[in-house]
């Protein structure tokens, strides 16, 4: 379907977030099952990316969506994707450090995002070309231009078949990262991280691999609060990118050369 404007569903994305916070804070975890690659599943997730998508099915019909827990229905123009709970160990564990994470992509580019911290209150939402917001407060990305006063956060180690190759750059991050930067930080939800960096909480927010679910919302309520965000190479962040990488504008090119390392490996852009 053509979208004129993403601003339009945001009445329905809001809602749909409202049923799987009230979700998520009143039904503690009872079953955790393991993914494989240090990944974890619980109930809850299961619960809340049912009770959106089949929400979200009924009231926009002509739109696909994209669950972390289910994967794709529907049309792949335009369609909704969701991290039911970003930050699953954490969550898990009782760390309030995690998100409901709702986007919607046209095309390949994330136009509308709704992100809430059940547990720390806040709702995150932007949508394609009308800022950002962190309930109704106009958010705007920090002013920080020296690398050594920045707060940085960083995705966690590998899982999967990448694994090595991840851990290996994590670690040389880690290393550069905490020598140079004011602080390092991995929070352990993208989401999380993509929300504070556009509040101006952190300064750059750097995701080795790109799952949509993780990335979606983030990436639009990042890029309206004036983030730049780009894959590792500093091309324009869509779908398709392997990294996320978000940062405030006057700390775009330090942060990019440390991606470098990233050249030739799955975490630098196809063909290049």
């Amino acid at each position: 379907m053509p979208l004129s404007d993403a601003k339009a569903l945001l009445p329905v994305a809001q809602e749909a977030v409202d049923a799987a916070v009230e979700y998520v804070v009143t039904h503690p975890v009872t079953g955790i099952r393991d993914k494989g690659g240090r990944q974890i599943v619980t109930d809850t997730d299961e619960a809340v990316e049912r009770i959106v998508r089949d929400r979200l099915t009924r009231q926009t019909p002509d739109l696909g969506f994209l669950g972390e827990e289910t994967g794709a229905t529907g049309g792949r123009d335009t369609y909704w994707v969701l991290d039911p709970v970003d930050g699953t160990t954490n969550f898990s564990h009782g760390l309030p450090l995690n998100a409901v994470s709702l986007g919607l992509v046209h095309g390949d580019q994330p136009v509308l995002g709704v992100i809430a911290l059940p547990f720390l209150g806040g709702r995150y939402w932007a949508a394609d070309g009308h800022g950002a917001y962190r309930d109704d407060t106009r958010l705007r990305v920090s002013e920080t231009t020296d690398l050594s006063e920045a707060l940085v956060a960083l995705s966690n180690y590998g899982g999967g078949g990448d694994a090595p190759v991840r851990d290996l750059i994590s670690a040389e991050l880690d290393r550069t990262l905490s020598v140079r930067t004011q602080g390092l930080r991995r929070l352990g939800a993208t989401a999380v991280d993509l929300a504070f960096l556009a509040a101006g909480a952190l300064d750059a927010s750097i995701t080795l691999g790109n799952c949509t679910w993780d990335t979606a919302a983030g990436a639009v309520i990042a890029r309206e609060a004036g983030a730049a965000v780009v894959d590792s190479d500093g091309s324009p962040h869509t779908t398709r990118s392997r990294c996320t990488i978000a940062v405030t504008p006057g700390l775009r090119d330090a942060v990019l050369s440390l991606l470098d390392i990233t050249r030739q490996t799955p975490y630098w852009p196809a063909g290049d």
